[in-house]
C-alpha cells in the first residue's frame, strides 16, 4: 500500500495550501487501486490497525521530509472509524508529531459524518482531546447523507469538506447552488474553514 497527495487549493489565491493523504494500491495486475476496490478485504483480515498506522507513519514521515526540505505544509488524513473509538489517540498522535519535530497545527485528522452519529459522545471527547492538543479536526464528505447541523454546532471541529456529488449541480441547479451557498456561509459565520471537493473547472470554483 502507498500514499498520494491531493492538494488543497485556496481559491482567492490559486495557492496550495495544504494536501490530502489518499491510500492507494498499486496492484501488479489491476493498476493503482483505490481504497472502494480493497477496503472489504482489510476489515475482514482483521487490518484497519496496522494498515492505518502504516497511512499515518508514512504521511508523517512524509512531512518531516518536506519541512526538512523547507516546505512546511499541513497534511489531512481521514481515519477509519476504529481508531476513533480509541482514547489514547490524541497522545499517540501528539507523540509521533514530536518525534518528527512536526507542529501539531500541521495535521488535520478527518471524520466521517456517519460515525459522529452513531457514536456521537465516545468520538466528541476524542475529538475535544485531539484538539487539546492543536491537532485540526475536519468533517469529511458532508452533504453526502443527511448532515445534521447539530454537528456544526456541537462538534469540536476546525474544517468541513463538501462532497464532491453536494456540489457537483451547483452550475445547472439554482436550487443546488443556493444550498451550497447557505452552507458555506454558515461555516464561515462560525469560523470553520470549508473545503470543496472535486472542483475541477473555473466555473465551479466561482
Amino acid at each position: 500500500l502507498t500514499v498520494v497527495y491531493q492538494p488543497k487549493l485556496a481559491l482567492d489565491t490559486g495557492k496550495i495550501v495544504g494536501v490530502e493523504a489518499l491510500l492507494r494500491w498499486p496492484h501488479p495486475n489491476l493498476g493503482l487501486l483505490s481504497p472502494g476496490a480493497f477496503m472489504s478485504l482489510v476489515r475482514q483480515h482483521g487490518l484497519m490497525r496496522p494498515v492505518t498506522d502504516l497511512v499515518l507513519d508514512q504521511v508523517l514521515d512524509d512531512a518531516a521530509q518536506w519541512k526538512a526540505a523547507g516546505v512546511q505544509i499541513p497534511v489531512a488524513v481521514n481515519l477509519f472509524a476504529p481508531m476513533l473509538r480509541d482514547t489514547q489517540l490524541p497522545e499517540t498522535l501528539f507523540r509521533a508529531l514530536a518525534r518528527r519535530g512536526l507542529p501539531t497545527e500541521l495535521l488535520t485528522i478527518e471524520i466521517t459524518e456517519d460515525l459522529v452519529l452513531s457514536e456521537v459522545t465516545l468520538v466528541t471527547t476524542v475529538l475535544h482531546r485531539l484538539r487539546d492538543h492543536g491537532i485540526r479536526v475536519a468533517i469529511d464528505d458532508f452533504g453526502s447523507g443527511y448532515s445534521a447541523l447539530a454537528y456544526l454546532r456541537d462538534l469540536p471541529i476546525d474544517e468541513v469538506k463538501l462532497d464532491s456529488h453536494f456540489i457537483a449541480s451547483v452550475v445547472t441547479d439554482n436550487r443546488a447552488a443556493a444550498v451550497v451557498r447557505a452552507v458555506i456561509d454558515l461555516n464561515h459565520d462560525l469560523g470553520i474553514t470549508v473545503v470543496a471537493e472535486g472542483v475541477e473547472d473555473a466555473q465551479t470554483a466561482v
